[in-house]
């Protein structure tokens, strides 16, 4: 086997390139199925506190919470940058009886090729650290802004880069998979953050050459955020540690989740 190119030699790819590589294993990267039991009273909660009855899932990926939420009967719409991604989705929800629309488009379209209003836009796993600038990401700040009703709620869960920008960690995660191996590790050049998902398959799924993948995020603080979502008429904003909507601590949380309204004025 040839020796893997290091990390910092290797170019970053193009978002939608970057997971259209990744579509065949991100289920197993993400545990798809346990986590319907884990997320899913969070969500049903959601639903029923604020009376949502249509949601787009912005960022979608393989159709995890754009099936949880057509699952609680929400009418979804799924939009992600990713074809194959897409793809999966489309895969699971014809196995599953399910009606859910998909879009593939970049965050800058989503008002001319989404129809609005809708009560709900989520936009989970660290999707908003994609947009390669501030203005990139006000944008799509903008765009959601945009497609929800007023009163309508955002649902936003990205990485906890307060404390990633502290700690500096190289290693974001490990995760073991029947398919292999999968390590998640962060550089830290400038503005950016170059992530790299490395595979290493595993021998009983066939085996195979390791492969590694990187993309350039851009690290998005707390305060960062809910500065722009109040410029772009949200109110009501709160931060949290997870889903599970427990209290955000900067130096501690894995993850910070928003949850804010679109001002009815």
């Amino acid at each position: 086997m040839d020796q893997m190119t290091e990390p910092a030699q290797r170019p970053a790819l193009s978002i939608e390139d970057f997971y259209d590589r990744l579509a065949p294993d991100y289920d197993a990267m993400t545990t798809f199925e346990k986590r319907f039991v884990q997320e899913e009273p969070f969500f049903r909660l959601l639903v029923q506190r604020y009376g949502i009855r249509s949601a787009l899932d912005a960022g979608c990926g393989t159709g995890f919470h754009s099936i949880l939420l057509a699952r609680l009967g929400v009418r979804v719409t799924a939009v992600d940058i990713s074809a194959r991604m897409l793809e999966e989705l489309s895969r699971h929800t014809a196995g599953l009886g399910l009606d859910i629309r998909t879009v593939q488009a970049e965050f800058g379209d989503l008002v001319s090729r989404v129809a609005g209003p809708v009560d709900a836009v989520f936009s989970m796993g660290n999707t908003l650290a994609h947009p390669g600038t501030k203005q990139e990401l006000r944008a799509a700040l903008e765009a959601f802004s945009g497609l929800l009703a007023p009163g309508g709620i955002l649902f936003v869960q990205l990485l906890n880069y307060d404390r990633i920008l502290q700690t500096r960690p190289d290693i974001q995660s490990v995760k073991e998979t029947a398919q292999g191996t999968f390590t998640r590790s962060y550089e830290y050049a400038g503005d950016t953050i170059r992530f790299t998902i490395h595979k290493r398959p595993a021998p009983a799924a066939g085996g195979g050459e390791e492969r590694a993948q990187t993309v350039e995020l851009r690290p998005v603080t707390s305060t960062e955020l809910t500065v722009l979502l109040a410029e772009v008429h949200f109110d009501e904003i709160h931060k949290f540690g997870s889903v599970a909507m427990e209290d955000f601590d900067p130096a501690t949380s894995r993850d910070l989740v928003i949850l804010a309204r679109r001002a009815s004025a």
